[in-house]
C-alpha cells in the first residue's frame, strides 16, 4: 500500500514538472519572438539616424550636389502598346469548278502572276468534242431555221414547223453557250494579281470539283489587325497615326487607323483595329508580329518630368524644387507615363527647376549645390 502511494507521488511529481518545462519553453519562444521584433524595429532606426547625419555633415559641409531641370511646356503623347498580326487583304484559295485530269501546271509556286493568268489546265479534249459537235448541229439548226422563216414569210409551210426549228436552233444555242462556260473552267486563271503561294494538286491528278487548286495571296496590300480592350473604345479613332515596330525585321513605320470595330468581342472584351500596310518590297510577310503603339493621348505644353524624380510616400507623390538653394519637397498629381517620362497634372510651375540628379540625397529644406 506504502508502495503505491509513493508512486502515485512520483508520477504526479514527473507531470507537474514536465507540464512547467513546457510554459518555460512557451515564455522563452515569446520571449525570442519579442526580442527579433526590437531588433528589427532598431535596424530600421539606425539606418534612419545613418542617413540623416550622413545628409548633416554633407549639408555641413556645404551642399548636396544635384542637377536640375527647369519645367517647361513640351509636347506630350502616350501610347497603348498591343501585339498586331499581319495579314492580307487579298489571300484568295481557288478551288476545281469543273472535274477532270490536271494536264499542265502553267506557273511555278512562289511566281507573280498578273489577274486573268492562267495557272492550271485540266484534259479538255471530250468537252471539246462535244462542243464541236454542238456547234455543227447548231449551224445547221441554223440554216433550217432562216429557211423556214423565209418561207413562212411567203406564206409557204406550216407555223408548227416554223416554231420547231426556231425552238431547236435557240435551244442549241444555249446549249453551246453552257458548254463552253464549262469549257473555260478546265483552265484555272488567277482572279487577283498577287504571288502564287501555293499550289495544291499536280499534273495527272484527278481534280474533283470543289477540291482546292491553288492560293493567290497579294503580299503588296497587308493590314495589321490588334484587338483592343473595350474601355479605349471612345478614344481610338479612324485616322489615328499608329506606331508599327516588326522587331524581327528591324522594321519601324508609322501608319493611319483605317479601321475601328463597332462591336466588343463578349469573350475578351475587345474590339477590332485594322491598319493598312503598304509593302512595294515584300519584306513583310502574312502572319508576322507587329508591335502597335496606338495614341490614347496628347497635350501641347505639357509639363513632363523624367518618372524617377518623382517619389511617394504616404502623403502621394512629390519631386524636389530647388530654392535659393535649399531643396523644397513639394507634392504633385501625376498622369500617364511614357517611355521613362511622367506628365504632371498640377502642382508645379512653368519656369520651376526640379532635382532630377541627387534627389536621394536631399530632404526637405536640405541645402543644395547645383550643378
Amino acid at each position: 500500500m506504502k508502495t503505491l502511494k509513493l508512486l502515485s507521488v512520483l508520477s504526479l511529481s514527473i507531470l507537474v514538472g514536465c507540464g512547467e518545462e513546457v510554459n518555460e519553453l512557451s515564455q522563452k519562444k515569446e520571449t525570442l519572438k519579442e526580442l527579433k521584433q526590437q531588433m528589427g524595429n532598431l535596424k530600421s532606426q539606425i539606418s534612419t539616424l545613418e542617413k540623416e547625419i550622413a545628409l548633416s555633415d554633407t549639408l555641413a559641409e556645404g551642399g548636396v550636389v544635384v542637377q536640375t531641370q527647369v519645367v517647361e511646356g513640351t509636347s506630350f503623347t502616350h501610347y497603348i502598346s498591343q501585339p498586331g498580326i499581319v495579314s492580307s487583304k487579298e489571300n484568295i484559295l481557288v478551288s476545281i469548278e469543273m472535274g477532270g485530269i490536271v494536264v499542265n501546271r502553267l506557273v511555278e509556286e512562289g511566281r507573280w502572276v498578273n489577274k486573268g493568268d492562267a495557272i492550271i489546265q485540266l484534259d479538255a479534249s471530250i468537252l471539246l468534242n462535244q462542243v464541236e459537235d454542238l456547234r455543227q448541229s447548231k449551224d445547221l439548226a441554223k440554216t433550217t431555221y432562216e429557211r423556214q422563216d423565209n418561207l413562212w414569210k411567203q406564206g409557204i409551210g406550216s407555223e408548227m414547223q416554223y416554231l420547231q426549228a426556231k425552238n431547236q436552233y435557240v435551244s442549241l444555242q444555249k446549249k453551246l453557250a453552257a458548254m463552253e462556260a464549262q469549257l473555260d473552267k478546265l483552265e484555272l486563271i488567277a482572279p487577283i494579281s498577287g504571288r502564287l503561294d501555293e499550289i495544291y494538286i499536280n499534273v495527272g491528278e484527278f481534280a474533283a470539283p470543289a477540291m482546292p487548286a491553288f492560293r493567290i495571296v497579294n503580299s503588296k496590300k497587308l493590314q495589321v489587325e490588334v484587338d483592343v480592350a473595350e474601355r479605349y473604345s471612345a478614344i481610338i479613332k479612324k485616322g489615328d497615326m499608329v506606331n508599327l515596330s516588326f522587331d524581327a525585321l528591324g522594321i519601324n513605320r508609322q501608319e493611319k487607323v483605317s479601321f475601328v470595330g463597332q462591336v466588343i468581342n463578349p469573350q475578351n472584351r475587345t474590339f477590332k483595329v485594322k491598319i493598312n500596310l503598304n509593302n512595294i518590297s515584300g519584306d513583310i510577310k502574312p502572319n508576322a508580329v507587329a508591335s502597335v503603339k496606338l495614341q490614347d493621348f496628347s497635350q501641347e505644353g505639357a509639363m513632363v518630368l523624367p518618372s524617377a524624380c518623382i517619389k511617394k510616400d504616404m502623403r502621394g507623390s512629390f519631386v524636389f524644387v530647388a530654392d535659393n538653394n535649399k531643396a523644397i519637397k513639394k507634392y504633385v498629381e501625376t498622369g500617364l507615363s511614357q517611355d521613362d517620362m511622367t506628365h504632371i497634372s498640377s502642382g508645379l510651375d512653368l519656369g520651376q527647376e526640379v532635382i532630377v540628379i541627387g534627389y536621394d540625397g536631399v530632404a526637405n529644406g536640405s541645402k543644395i549645390d547645383i550643378k
